[in-house]
């Protein structure tokens, strides 16, 4: 396995990202959308509709997350792609914009922004891990999860891979005192979220059993191991899809 294959094993990705429901789609034209609503006004008996355009700040943040959702497509795109420094400069583009709406008055308690500097802040991270610049990536990892946390408490689940990843680079800088706590904590929250049996712990049991590998601690790693044996779905066999494919075929 090459040095890209085993770093992104242990990753869980780049997390998704969308627009913000509050921002309003652009025309047709290109020029901004503007708002809407009724006003009832009694001239001869008719109901007329008045329009009031956008505000300036309005339209500057319309304009900032249209960016930033550029950067963090072109940042995934190159990160798809095994381009980490144009993925680190888009990803960094990303995380300045939103920083510095964080900062302005207006916005600085506004959580769906926090949520997006959370998620390119992770997106980030995880560039640098690939990269190798493990203290770079812990900080950004660090930053992601106080906003989740700040955000959702650190039990919810989607604090669970900013766990993942924080303890995912500890382990790279061989600090697995550091590393096993957080791999636990993320195992904690997903079996509470989504059950025991369930086939999303398999990402952080895998990390933890490699974790313990590499530690030489055989004895809880063969639980562990014959854990995620069950949890794994069986092996697809190719004759059982050749035959889906020709009953398909033959309903048809």
């Amino acid at each position: 396995m090459d040095v890209w294959c085993a770093r992104r094993s242990i990753l869980l990705g780049l997390e998704p990202f969308r627009m913000a429901a509050r921002v309003r789609p652009a025309c047709r034209s290109g020029a901004p959308a503007v708002r809407r609503h009724t006003t009832h006004t009694h001239t001869n008996g008719l109901k007329e509709m008045a329009e009031d355009t956008p505000t300036a700040t309005e339209l500057n943040l319309e304009k900032e997350l249209a960016d930033w959702l550029s950067f963090s497509e072109q940042g995934h795109a190159a990160y798809g792609r095994r381009k980490l420094v144009p993925a680190e400069l888009k990803f960094k583009d990303a995380v300045a914009i939103v920083e510095k709406l964080c900062k302005e008055p207006a916005y600085k308690d506004d959580e769906e922004l926090k949520s997006k500097l959370s998620k390119s802040l992770n997106n980030l991270g995880a560039v640098y891990h690939a990269q190798g610049k493990f203290g770079l990536a812990e900080e950004a990892y660090q930053k992601a999860l106080d906003l989740k946390i700040q955000l959702f408490g650190d039990e919810h689940f989607e604090t669970a891979p900013c766990y993942q990843n924080l303890a995912a680079v500890h382990s790279a800088r061989i600090q697995y005192d550091k590393a096993e706590p957080l791999y636990l904590k993320a195992i904690a929250i997903k079996e509470k979220h989504y059950g025991k049996d369930s086939e999303e712990l398999l990402t952080p049991l895998k990390n933890l059993l490699m974790l313990l590998d590499k530690m030489e601690r055989k004895e809880e790693a063969e639980p562990l191991r014959e854990r995620i044996k069950n949890l794994e779905p069986p092996p697809v066999n190719p004759g059982d899809i050749w035959q889906s494919v020709q009953l398909i075929k033959k309903d048809n």
